[in-house]
């Protein structure tokens, strides 16, 4: 879903998180924040903490069901 274009991502209060741009993770700037695989949304860095699964254009969290994220195609 993320391959082609340009995602602007939001938290669930519509602020500004980062962007993916045609590939897998999210960045603010130069900075990775998260990694996207599959439905799965891990931070970006060398632990790869599971934070959500990924249902159309929102990121859910596994365990309280609450939302994470949200991705916006530009």
């Amino acid at each position: 879903m993320f391959d082609t274009g340009r995602w602007n991502v939001t938290d669930p209060s519509g602020k500004h998180v980062g962007v993916v741009d045609g590939d897998e993770y999210v960045r603010d700037g130069e900075h990775l924040l998260y990694r996207i695989d599959g439905n799965e949304l891990y931070s970006a860095g060398p632990e790869g903490r599971l934070y959500g699964f990924i249902e159309g254009e929102l990121v859910i969290a596994p365990a309280t069901s609450a939302l994470l994220l949200r991705f916006i195609k530009e």
